[in-house]
């Protein structure tokens, strides 16, 4: 009687047992174990078609997307296919994010004023309840309107956005306005970097020629369809100019930097950050908008006049 009542007993207990042994074993493994962050992932897309490198290496062309990255920064450059007309390149760091799609859309085009794109991704924020918004241009101090109400000029942050789908346009004078459609995600900042294209009259330097006089000297005649040349680098500043004219102090911006032109609304050449900001910069001439500097020894380049990044002094 008692070992029948036994014998029923025991085969319980062992299937308990093994359970428990199951479960505890398990946790210490687990323990032990780490669990890997969601990979990041990358969408490129180009006008026209090109080969995509990363790191150096060659991974297709565009439409290109790869959805199981290891989140941080890389290295991306965007080499256009194209019998007719020479495109260039386009080359640039990038920053991607666990959990997160970052889309790279680029208009390659004959030069780099001409060509044109836009850098969409998003970034965690403290607030789970809250969406921001970050535009970043190239020009600066392009207009930004979002759903068609003017925010401001770039560099631009907005602490507050409304959750889902927004209109933003990005526009400045002199240069073809973007349109971009983008999805604001609660606990997210959505972080747009914009390339503007160059419009307007193109020059063309051509010789005048007096018979009998000196060496002729280029004068400047408008042509449209061609890129504007850029101007030789000056060897050496303008006597007498940073005494003259003042001063340019560089203030600190969100960028953590100022860009450097080779002329008013011209191409990048340089860019300044300000490390010191007491130091100053000769201005050697001036212009609606703009400052002509020394910002090296022997190297010249123009900066915004925005009160926002620059401040003119005496002395």
């Amino acid at each position: 009687m008692y070992f029948s009542d036994f014998s029923g007993i025991l085969p319980v207990m062992i299937k308990k047992l093994a359970t428990f042994l199951m479960l505890f074993f398990s946790g210490i493994l687990l323990s032990g174990c780490t669990f890997k962050k969601a990979p990041a992932a990358l969408q490129i897309k180009t006008q026209p078609i090109a080969n995509v490198f990363i790191d150096s290496k060659l991974l297709g062309r565009t439409p290109y997307q790869a959805n199981d990255l290891k989140p941080g920064e890389l290295s991306v450059k965007l080499i256009p296919e194209s019998d007719t007309t020479p495109l260039v390149s386009w080359e640039g760091k990038v920053k991607i994010s666990s959990g997160v799609l970052t889309l790279i859309d680029r208009e390659l085009a004959s030069s780099e004023s001409a060509s044109s794109g836009q850098i969409l991704t998003l970034e965690k924020i403290k607030d789970k309840k809250q969406v921001s918004l970050s535009v970043i241009s190239d020009p600066d101090g392009a207009l930004v309107k979002v759903d068609g109400e003017s925010k401001g000029f770039s560099p631009l942050e907005l602490d507050k956005l409304g959750e889902g789908d927004h209109e933003i346009l990005i526009s400045k004078d002199g240069y073809k306005e973007k349109t971009i459609s983008a999805k604001a995600v609660l606990g997210y900042k959505l972080i747009l970097n914009v390339k503007l294209a160059q419009v307007g009259l193109a020059e063309e330097v051509t010789p005048t020629v007096t018979p009998g006089g000196p060496t002729p000297k280029p004068t400047v005649t408008p042509k449209p369809g061609k890129a504007s040349p850029t101007p030789p680098a000056s060897l050496s500043p303008t006597p007498g100019a940073g005494g003259d004219l003042g001063y340019i102090l560089i203030k600190e911006n969100s960028l953590g930097f100022l860009r450097v032109r080779n002329s008013p609304s011209g191409t990048e050449i340089a860019k300044i950050q300000p490390i010191d900001p007491q130091k100053k910069y000769p201005l050697l001439e001036e212009k609606s908008g703009w400052y002509k500097i020394t910002y090296e020894e022997g190297k010249e380049g123009w900066v915004s006049a925005d009160s926002r990044y620059t401040q003119k002094v005496t002395e």
